[in-house]
């Protein structure tokens, strides 16, 4: 099965047309690597598989149900609001800022979600919560608050609290671009060790190298369109198209 269907999506911003038609499909235990330059759609894109944006044509599907689709007028429809968290409560997101809760410590921070709204039991969020905070190397920071953090163990807390949820797709939205250089290996530790436990993972990137070494699939965006994609062998050295050899000479 197909985790991720999206076809033709269209998404315009104050009548600036920021994708044009971009459709990618996502098999499951797969980690798409996403990357072109900034402005290219890539965070837009992910914001819409996840419905933090509304598209304006197209289709979306996951894990073989429809999201949202577009009849013959090109009216575009929803799924109830009811159908749309079950079906976003499959999907875990990362972003560039954290987004933590400043008053609640990182133990309250991952239980938080699993709390409210799947209604689990304190002491069962907690047993996870701390099985996840070992995963992500921050069992010792339990009691701390997000101030007292690093960059990057913020981000490996943003990381430990949407796998609370236990999804089964985790889209990244430049997840260490907000980072200082030596901490962005900590959290690209955590996420090498996700694609090798074959979670299925989106991830806009500016990485070179974990998309190199860790994807299954590159994506290169430019101007709100796939431009080209393939394995990172082939993306990497050897790309087809003019525009992604340019913006690689750019960034390798």
């Amino acid at each position: 099965m197909k985790m991720i269907k999206a076809n033709d999506i269209h998404k315009s911003f104050n009548k600036v047309e920021v994708l044009k038609g971009v459709s990618l499909e996502v098999n499951k235990g797969e980690v798409i690597a996403v990357i072109g330059p900034s402005g290219s759609g890539k965070s837009t894109f992910l914001r819409c598989l996840n419905r933090l944006e509304t598209i304006d044509r197209g289709s979306i599907e996951i894990e073989g149900e429809i999201m949202v689709s577009t009849d013959g007028a090109g009216k575009v429809h929803y799924k109830p609001n009811k159908q749309i968290r079950q079906i976003r409560s499959k999907m875990g997101m990362v972003f560039q800022g954290f987004n933590l809760f400043p008053h609640k410590t990182v133990l309250e921070n991952i239980i938080e979600a699993p709390l409210i709204v799947n209604a689990v039991l304190r002491n069962q969020a907690a047993e996870v919560a701390e099985r996840l905070m070992k995963k992500v190397g921050l069992e010792n920071k339990r009691d701390s608050y997000p101030s007292q953090l690093s960059g990057g163990q913020k981000q490996r807390v943003a990381i430990a609290r949407a796998l609370a949820m236990s999804p089964d797709i985790m889209l990244f939205d430049e997840p260490t671009s907000a980072l200082d250089p030596e901490l962005t290996g900590e959290v690209l530790k955590v996420m090498k060790d996700l694609a090798q436990e074959h979670m299925t993972m989106i991830v806009v990137t500016h990485e070179m190298g974990f998309a190199r070494e860790v994807a299954n699939r590159v994506i290169f965006m430019d101007h709100g369109q796939i431009v080209e994609e393939g394995v990172p062998e082939h993306i990497f050295a050897n790309p087809s198209h003019e525009r992604t050899k340019a913006f690689l000479s750019q960034v390798l």
